[in-house]
């Protein structure tokens, strides 16, 4: 394989040192990752891979995502969670600058041109959620590099090694267990578009088939421990979303298709911020992410394009039909970015190749513009973002989580139990047994939603917890003033990190900040005998304008149903 260029090499190194920079500029640390955290330590502390110790519940979904951690809170020791976190952030950016140099290696081995490779690498190292959510705590870097090792070893000219489509197929789903998605449409995408002219290779067969048997038998040890420890292989986190996760329906699928075309799909996501439904972003971005993605996702029509930008295009078309019928976090996204920045890296090679051989300058010189230009607003988003998540840390997690998770620590019994949606800073910090909306760490939850509770109030009348945490605008809903519910309940503690946030100048991205910035506690009493207390008396602050949720029923909201 050919080495690299000077410049693709300055972009491989920004692949690691980008990462660790928004990581010391940020000091990031994602809320789902101390959920996961919380069964890392337990099992550094003998109570075992669980969130409560003798509870055995599977309440993580990626298995390197919570050994690895494991691994670095063992190295640093249980209590010095930061430390265990820069340790996870260095595998991390280790992941991305090798994963990288695979890209760009496979890239100019299948002659990619530097205005290419420039987009390829640039919106890969500059992608505002792959940086994010590779240093802070999230297992996206991991994924991110088994799929460019299936991607490459797909992508080579020669036949595929067995061993390497192993290595990359266990990978994945020792990742992520949905990861078999992602290499599902990428050997479907080798398998079905093939070179063109008479002399082309045949499909192989024989190395994909053991491939995918060694790969599955390396994630058998996992698979296996798994359902004998918990009594399921299946994590309990997927078993809580599952009960809100749209059914697809096939009217739907079939319309996803012109509803990509036409701005209305989820796949907007792939070039846009976390979030970004909330408001506080320019209009142009959402416009362009849409043109990126519809460009990528059908560019396999197109018979005379390159076989590797068909392939990826395909494995993005097919891929789509999943990513827009499940409630797609922000953390799914970077894998599925990855393939239709390929795509569309090699379309613009495979433009300016044709281009130039036709003595068309001013094309040329327009997809070299086109390069330069995407990576540069690539690399704004990611400096607006940056600064987003500064403030988010400082107000929000640090601010507020943490310290409602350390007040209930303190003035908590042992044994109480605490209903509330952020499951991971107040969990991990106050160490209470946790009755979480949907059920990620709680079975009881998950029962009384499949038995028809699937609202705030009629789980908390189900489960009478010690403690509740709410926002204010969920403390607002009606269902509460119907149900009465949290009449027997008190409001002990108020948080409010929105005059923090006032100080700020400019914050993009605001609305979403702003919506998890105040919270309310409120502790079970025993009123007095023959007497209630009205709910009035403790009436929640409205949400501000900024602060609401975006339309529910739109497509691109689905996934925020278990935020707000």
């Amino acid at each position: 394989m050919q080495p690299l260029t000077r410049p693709l090499r300055y972009l491989v190194l920004l692949a690691a040192l980008v990462p660790l920079a928004f990581a010391a500029f940020t000091g990031h640390a994602w809320e789902d990752y101390f959920i996961t955290l919380r069964s890392s330590r337990n099992l550094v502390e003998g109570h075992g891979l669980v969130f409560n110790p003798g509870e055995r519940v599977h309440t993580f979904t990626s298995p390197l995502g919570v050994l690895i951690p494991a691994a670095c809170t063992w190295a640093v020791g249980p209590d010095r969670e930061e430390a265990a976190l820069w340790l996870f952030r260095l595998v991390n950016a280790g992941c991305l600058a090798a994963g990288t140099v695979l890209l760009g290696r496979r890239a100019l081995a299948l002659g990619l041109g530097p205005a290419g490779q420039l987009l390829l690498v640039g919106l890969l190292v500059f992608d505002a959620k792959l940086v994010d959510f590779s240093i802070n705590g999230m297992e996206t870097a991991l994924l991110l590099f088994f799929l460019i090792l299936l991607w490459s070893e797909l992508a080579s000219s020669e036949p595929p090694r067995a061993g390497m489509i192993a290595t990359a197929v266990a990978g994945l789903m020792w990742t992520r267990p949905d990861a078999f998605v992602l290499g599902g449409v990428l050997i479907a995408s080798r398998i079905l578009i093939r070179e063109p002219g008479p002399g082309r290779p045949p499909i192989p067969w024989g190395p994909l088939a053991r491939g995918l048997l060694l790969g599955g038998l390396l994630y058998a040890p996992w698979f296996g421990w798994a359902w004998w420890y918990y009594g399921t292989p299946v994590p309990h986190t997927v078993l809580a979303k599952s009960a809100f996760t749209p059914t697809p329906q096939w009217s739907t699928l079939l319309q996803l298709p012109w509803q990509v075309l036409t701005g209305q799909s989820m796949l907007l996501d792939l070039f846009l911020p976390a979030y970004w439904n909330f408001g506080g972003w320019p209009p142009v971005l959402v416009h362009l992410a849409h043109a990126l993605s519809g460009i990528a996702a059908f560019a396999w029509l197109v018979p005379t394009l390159s076989v590797t930008t068909r392939r990826a295009s395909l494995a993005l078309f097919c891929g789509m039909f999943y990513v827009c019928s499940i409630l797609l976090f922000p953390w799914y996204v970077p894998p599925w970015s990855a393939l239709a920045i390929i795509a569309l890296a090699f379309l613009l090679g495979d433009l300016h190749s044709a281009a130039a051989s036709l003595g068309r300058h001013t094309v040329v010189r327009g997809c070299q513009i086109a390069s330069v230009g995407l990576v540069t607003l690539q690399a704004l988003v990611l400096v607006a973002v940056a600064w987003q998540m500064r403030i988010e840390q400082q107000v929000v997690e640090t601010g507020v989580r943490k310290e409602i998770g350390r007040w209930l620590r303190e003035h908590a019994a042992a044994g109480q139990t605490v209903f509330l949606e952020p499951l991971g800073y107040i969990g991990y910090y106050s160490r209470l047994r946790t009755h979480d909306f949907p059920g990620l760490s709680s079975p009881e939850v998950v029962a009384a939603v499949r038995t028809g509770a699937r609202r705030y109030a009629e789980v908390i009348a189900r489960l009478a917890p010690d403690w509740i945490v709410l926002r204010p605008s969920e403390a607002a809903r009606s269902e509460f003033a119907a149900t009465r519910v949290l009449d027997a309940y008190e409001m002990v503690r108020s948080w409010d990190g929105v005059p923090a946030l006032d100080q700020v100048r400019l914050l993009p991205g605001r609305a979403w900040v702003e919506g998890e910035a105040r919270f309310l506690l409120f502790r079970r009493r025993v009123p007095p005998r023959g007497r209630s207390r009205p709910l009035s008396r403790f009436r929640p602050q409205e949400p501000s304008r900024s602060s609401r949720s975006p339309n529910r029923h739109s497509p691109a909201a689905r996934r925020l149903v278990l935020l707000h």
